[in-house]
């Protein structure tokens, strides 16, 4: 009776293990064809990362050909708009004092990436410049160094006029010979 057992046992196992093929099978069949469908998604993702990748630096090494003109006087009319002082405006495009000085003036001409940074400034709304300010750490507004709060221009004259030594002519001492002289010498 231990060999009929035996084979039962053994037919058992090789009809669940057919069942079990059978059953597994097309699922095996769709997960190879899941993974080569992942594959091909991939592949796809790494090509569109690589383009992505080279639009990104075209665009970063793109500069424009077309600038504005400068005029020196575009630099004053900037500050006055957005109210800022020449060391802002400085600290804002990496140059400085002077130079910005020196453009107001027209004696110098920003160079490419000053100019491209004065342009855009020139488009900033109120709102970014601040946050732009406030991200360099600058303070917002104009501050004219060397003035005090409440001086005013007649004020300032005052004081220096005030400084300044009296040139008044002073009358030399002569003997009075001389004077009696020059009194007769006009009467004649």
């Amino acid at each position: 009776m231990a060999n009929i057992a035996t084979l039962i046992k053994n037919e058992i196992r090789k009809e669940t293990d057919k069942a079990v093929r059978d059953n597994v099978r097309p699922l095996l069949k769709s997960l190879q064809a899941e993974r080569i469908r992942v594959r091909d998604l991939e592949r796809q993702v790494n090509s569109l990362t690589k383009q992505m990748n080279r639009v990104s630096a075209e665009k970063a090494a793109y500069v424009p050909q077309v600038r504005s003109a400068f005029r020196s006087s575009t630099v004053g009319e900037l500050r006055k708009q957005h109210h800022l002082s020449q060391g802002s405006l400085a600290a804002l495009l990496g140059v400085g004092l002077n130079t910005v000085w020196l453009w107001e003036k027209g004696r110098t001409r920003p160079q490419v990436k000053q100019q491209e940074g004065l342009d855009a400034l020139s488009a900033m709304s109120a709102l970014q410049l601040k946050r732009r300010l406030t991200a360099a750490g600058i303070k917002e507004g104009k501050s004219k160094p060397g003035r005090k709060p409440g001086s005013t221009k007649a004020k300032l004259a005052a004081k220096k006029a005030a400084l300044k030594p009296s040139k008044k002519p002073t009358k030399k001492k002569v003997s009075g010979k001389k004077v009696a002289r020059k009194k007769q010498s006009r009467k004649k």
